[in-house]
């Protein structure tokens, strides 16, 4: 009989992030959320879990759904795939089995098979666990522990398959009225709480209690409802209840009190504790996400900011799970799952919020002022003044500055502003008196004093030199009405003019004489656009144009030439501005996104809104480098700023995986008849098909949730495509292939 045989390599060692990460600055949380409207199958999530093949599992009130940082799979009860929707817990065993809570009952999911079955063991003394489930974890030797709500705690062994009941009732081996909490540390030692008002921890699983604290101790969690117990550094537990935050010191058998009042003087009730490092733990609660640093005692309270997408979702926070990456995922109770990368705010973010009014959007202009606070103009509220070290953002009201500012620049005590539509202005910073001058262009868009002391201005019908004698404006005759965009005063004293559609003119400082450079479409070495936009001088002393349309370009002087960089793979030929940083990199904003640039080898990086930018979109004129190398870019949406200084490799290997397997467009089910599948195409690592079965499709992902929309995958047939193509967010698909033997290959 006639086959296709599919050989699958997946190709780890050369998924190499193509990004770097920023060192998180203190104070700064920004989370990105999933809900109903991404594919959740509901925005309640009770639990959290990431696989061993890096997936994640969310259990909700109405479906587990597994995530893969594309797309998500669902299992519900509809479907056949569970046997019940209301997900309470979720545990991965030893063998890589996922058990799965629920309100009424345990079921286990077998990743080879892909099928979800009912645990329906009953234990020594004729009890089953068909109820609700809250909490499931195992011991060091594979064991699985069970707490129910009513029927206590189930120990079972896979081993020899025999389950046990500690039953609640009192009639079981311990005797326990109730069971609340319990773990298993690295000792293989069983810590748990009875809702007794002590905490107890076994070595011999559960047949033997010892308190940890003596039952005349005055310390204690009387009234208490203890919802997480969690080993911590220096052989202490941290306990979360109902009224607050409790470390255990299991040394000396103390207990200090860590948070237990809002900022309002009410309980905080906790539900979840995970550490996202040694001295940072992530405490949730029903009034927001705590942040305690173990070692400073600082506390951070993060909630729901209505109108701001990247605060988080929910203030009812149900589970917290930190991920092989390092990125910390948060479960809430109506908002879905929000997921926090590590050290993911590459860029701190300055931007308007719903609630707030006071802030523009549109940044277009960056000036420092004299104390290194800056002034903003905005091109749909504004001018506002902002200090960086605390972030405050104070508006400029006053009737004579419009909302639309396009250009600025400070001249001692003196603050130029010229707008759009409404002439140039002059505030005088020591009064904030508001001087206008009539007499020229209306549109003003760029503003320039050089070395010599002559103030030019950059309009669109022409440049204007000032006269301070007359304190008036007057046009510079050789230029004519060109629309002067942007002004640049080399380092040799030089003038450069951008203009918008007549190419770029010079005034030669030693002549006076004027040259003209403009786009020739025959001839590569001049401008590669009419349209240029700015114009930067890196530490080279080079001049480096950007241009609508046609990329960026450098000029070189011996020759009076350009050299384009318009064709190299840029995400756009937009280019706003250029920035270098202290390694003499350049940043360029652009239509699509941030580039880091190397001006040696032109290699580059992109950024974009997946690696934290405010939007992919940034703005004519809006960069700003400070005197310690942080460097400002404005946006469509606000503006980022960021210290280059501080970025680090990010050294994580993300796995490559097949997650779908179909024929002629439709699912393969493994085990089915006629299945080519004996187990899950995931851990496949062949496929033997029918000569018939010759249209398929895989579907593939880089399991890495840091920037997943940024993780490019390569494939290619081999056998049958001769070069390498690019995936996209569909699947892989094949048809009519001939019969015979292929591999496929995948790497990023």
């Amino acid at each position: 009989m006639q086959r296709l045989r599919i050989l699958v390599i997946l190709i780890l060692l050369s998924l190499m992030p193509l990004y770097s990460l920023a060192v998180l600055n203190e104070g700064q949380y920004a989370f990105r959320s999933l809900d109903i409207n991404n594919g959740l199958s509901q925005n309640t999530v009770h639990a959290i879990l990431q696989d061993k093949q890096g997936f994640m599992w969310f259990g909700t009130k109405d479906g587990l759904d597994r995530y893969d940082g594309i797309s998500f799979r669902t299992f519900m009860k509809e479907s056949g795939t569970l046997g019940n929707n209301f997900i309470t817990s979720l545990y991965e065993d030893n063998l890589g089995q996922i058990w799965i809570g629920t309100d009424v009952g345990l079921y286990v999911y077998c990743p080879q098979m892909e099928k979800v079955r009912h645990f329906t063991l009953i234990s020594n003394s004729n009890i089953d666990i068909d109820c609700t489930v809250n909490l499931i974890t195992g011991d060091q030797k594979g064991g699985i522990w069970v707490v129910t709500q009513t029927r206590g705690i189930f120990y079972y062994n896979p081993q020899d398959s025999q389950l046990v009941n500690y039953q609640s009732d009192g009639s079981g081996t311990l005797n326990l009225k109730t069971s609340g909490q319990l773990y298993f540390d690295s000792d293989d030692v069983c810590w748990l709480d009875i809702r007794d008002g002590n905490l107890y921890y076994s070595k011999d699983k559960l047949k033997t209690l010892t308190p940890i604290f003596p039952e005349d101790s005055k310390v204690s969690f009387r009234d208490e409802y203890i919802y997480k117990l969690l080993p911590g550094p220096y052989n202490c537990m941290y306990v979360g209840t109902v009224f607050g935050l409790k470390e255990v010191n299991l040394t000396n058998k103390t207990i200090r009190t860590l948070l237990s009042k809002d900022e309002l003087g009410g309980d905080i009730y906790i539900r979840e504790l995970a550490f996202y490092s040694d001295d940072e733990l992530w405490i949730g609660t029903e009034s927001g996400l705590y942040i305690y640093n173990l070692h400073t005692a600082k506390i951070i309270h993060l909630q729901n900011v209505n109108g701001d997408p990247y605060s988080i979702s929910d203030n009812a926070i149900y589970s917290i799970l930190k991920d092989r990456e390092g990125g910390m995922w948060i479960g809430t109770y109506f908002g879905g799952v929000n997921y926090y990368p590590r050290q993911y705010t590459y860029f701190d973010k300055v931007y308007p919020q719903k609630e707030s009014n006071k802030m523009g959007k549109r940044v277009r202009e960056f000036c420092a002022a004299h104390d290194g606070t800056l002034w903003i103009g905005t091109e749909d509220k504004g001018l506002f003044h902002y200090y960086p070290s605390t972030g405050k953002i104070e508006p400029f009201i006053h009737p004579d500055i419009y909302h639309n500012v396009h250009g600025l620049y400070l001249d001692g005590d003196y603050l130029w502003v010229g707008n759009f539509a409404k002439g140039l202005k002059r505030i005088d910073l020591r009064t904030y008196a508001v001087k206008h001058y009539d007499n020229i262009a209306s549109d003003i868009f760029s503003i320039c004093r050089i070395t010599a002391g002559d103030l030019y201005l950059g309009t669109t019908i022409g440049l204007f030199r000032y006269n301070p004698d007359t304190e008036r404006f007057k046009r510079v005759p050789e230029l004519g009405w060109t629309f002067v965009y942007y002004i640049k005063e080399d380092k040799q004293g030089n003038l450069w003019l951008a203009t918008y559609a007549d190419g770029v003119y010079k005034k030669n400082v030693r002549t006076g004489g004027w040259e003209h450079f403009v786009h020739e479409e025959a001839d590569s070495s001049t401008l590669p656009s009419n349209k240029v936009l700015s114009i930067f001088e890196d530490s080279q002393n080079q001049l480096w144009f950007t241009t609508q349309g046609g990329g960026f370009c450098r000029f070189v002087p011996s020759a009076n030439t350009f050299v384009r960089y318009d064709g190299i793979g840029l995400p756009s030929n937009v280019i706003y501005r250029i920035e270098e940083d202290e390694k003499g990199l350049f940043w360029v904003s652009t239509n699509k996104g941030l580039v880091h640039f190397n001006p040696k080898n032109s290699s580059f990086k992109v950024y974009t809104v997946a690696n934290g930018l405010l939007s992919n979109q940034f703005n004519y004129q809006s960069s700003y480098k400070d005197k310690n190398g942080r460097i400002y870019f404005g946006c469509i949406n606000g503006f980022i700023s960021f210290a280059p200084s501080s970025f680090i490799d990010n050294d994580f290997l993300p796995s490559v995986l097949i997650t779908d397997f179909m024929l002629f467009n439709k699912k393969v089910v493994v085990g089915e008849k006629g299945s080519p599948l004996k187990q899950s195409i995931t851990l496949s690592n062949h496929i033997e098909l029918q000569s018939n079965q010759n249209s398929f499709s895989f579907r593939i992902a880089a399991i890495s949730y840091q920037s997943p929309s940024m993780n490019t995958l390569l494939y290619r047939l081999e056998g049958y495509d001769s070069e390498w193509h690019t995936a996209g967010k569909g699947p892989i698909t094949y048809s009519n292939l001939p019969y015979g033997t292929y591999m496929l290959r995948v790497k990023g």
